[in-house]
């Protein structure tokens, strides 16, 4: 089933806008592919971003809050948006927390990379130029399927999320949304373990409010240590890991639109900061 939407036209090309489904074993979601008019022709040049919405959001309300459409105009790349379902979560949450929602090969962690394989093969993008990014529950979410499948993503982009491995149920997520929790020298040793024989350093920006009420902010201080242990087994070159604490912004995308569900319109520009990273680590082609 496919929904497509014309949405401009720039130099004879046309940028569009396609609801699809995604049907496997695993099961299957809806998600929004946003393909730009400047989309590259040669599949070596082309680049993939994956945006995981948050708790109580869509793939079009997370679309419209960040605005990364409009990044992927001005760098042409490909973006898509899974859906959670409220049949899987009440809240539209992406189930982080469950470790039979978040480990190889199981539950929404396999949807998930099944989904991002299927339009990476469909549109011709190489392994080395997917992308995750996510806001809150949805970077939860980014932040464990990379563990869980580390040899495929190429960068991550954080918003206001919880490390990876931090919960093992939903007392556990409670705690660490709302304290934070572990220490992320050990959790990082914990992910290089849960990566196996795919381990590898990532590059990671995560980025977060200093305001913000519903997850600590001490997350982000605990997800860079994590990652810097992770990162530290590189053994030829250095793998950033690099984050931003926004004053005065509370639980929200920081610098998005309006239009958008948990959006902060006024503060620093999350989506251009992050697609700076990804653009300078060579995640994404430009």
């Amino acid at each position: 089933m496919i929904l497509a939407m014309l949405l401009l036209v720039a130099g004879g090309a046309q940028a569009q806008m396609a609801r699809k489904v995604f049907l496997s074993a695993a099961g299957s979601r809806d998600f929004l592919i946003y393909r730009p008019a400047n989309f590259p022709a040669r599949a070596e040049d082309r680049s993939l971003v994956v945006m995981l919405h948050g708790c109580a959001q869509n793939a079009d309300d997370f679309a419209r809050g960040t605005r990364m459409n409009a990044a992927a105009d001005t760098h042409g790349f490909l973006v898509i948006y899974p859906e959670q379902t409220a049949a899987a979560n009440a809240t539209k949450c992406w189930n982080w927390f469950v470790p039979e929602q978040s480990t190889r090969d199981h539950g929404e962690v396999a949807l998930l990379a099944a989904l991002i394989d299927s339009v990476a093969f469909a549109e011709g993008v190489p392994e080395k130029h997917v992308s995750l990014v996510g806001l809150s529950a949805g970077a939860s979410m980014a932040a464990n399927l990379a563990i869980a499948y580390p040899e495929r993503y190429a960068a991550l982009g954080l918003h206001s999320g919880i490390p990876a491995l931090a919960a093992r149920d939903l007392m556990s997520a409670f705690a660490a949304t709302k304290n934070g929790f572990g220490e992320g020298a050990a959790l990082g040793a914990a992910a290089w373990t849960a990566m196996g024989h795919y381990a590898r350093p990532i590059p990671v920006f995560a980025v977060q409010g200093a305001d913000d009420k519903v997850v600590s902010p001490t997350n982000l201080t605990i997800t860079v240590a994590q990652w810097t242990a992770i990162n530290g087994h590189a053994s030829n070159r250095k793998v950033p890991v690099e984050s931003q604490l926004f004053p005065g912004i509370g639980h929200g995308w920081s610098g998005g639109a309006a239009e958008g569900s948990f959006t902060a319109p006024g503060g620093p520009d999350a989506t251009g900061l992050i697609v700076n990273f990804l653009v300078q680590t060579g995640a994404i082609i430009h």
